[in-house]
């Protein structure tokens, strides 16, 4: 058995018993499973999101950051935290150095990285607002470059 395939049991053994508890929420394993496939299935055809790409998060604990972790165990892609307590050039080196393909980052977040934008070829592309996406959910950025992305949590 493999990571991602323990929310896939628990939603099949048991949908509607509680994941997860977070500011007064709770999502089933069903709700959460749900998500993973939603975000899974985004960062694949949105993003080209393949085995052995590195994904990027730029957030404080929430949901969506476990969501995206087992996202990517589902693709085969690797996880690349960076902390929200590092400077933004610290931050910079660690995506370069990563060589992320997408990035995720909560709103909060896309100001401080907004002034990084030109040095790392960042633009804005979409967002996945009105898309189904849940609350505090992903949005979405992309580089220039085609094969990179920068997303935010919204």
């Amino acid at each position: 058995m493999d990571l991602c395939s323990l929310i896939e049991r628990n939603a099949a053994f048991a949908p509607e018993k509680p994941a997860i508890h977070f500011e007064g929420q709770t999502l089933s394993y069903a709700a959460v499973n749900g998500r993973i496939e939603q975000t899974a299935r985004a960062l694949k055809s949105e993003f080209g999101v393949r085995r052995g790409d590195r994904v990027a998060i730029l957030s404080l604990n929430r949901p969506d950051y476990l969501v995206l972790l087992y996202a990517c165990a589902r693709l085969g892609a690797m996880l690349v935290p960076l902390n929200w307590r590092l400077a933004v050039a610290e931050q910079e080196f660690i995506l370069s150095d990563a060589a992320a393909k997408v990035l995720m980052l909560e709103q909060s977040a896309y100001r401080s990285l907004l002034s990084a934008a030109d040095r790392l070829h960042l633009r804005h592309d979409r967002q996945a607002k009105g898309r189904g996406a849940p609350p505090g959910s992903l949005a979405v950025e992309r580089r220039h470059e085609p094969t990179h992305a920068w997303p935010h949590l919204g």
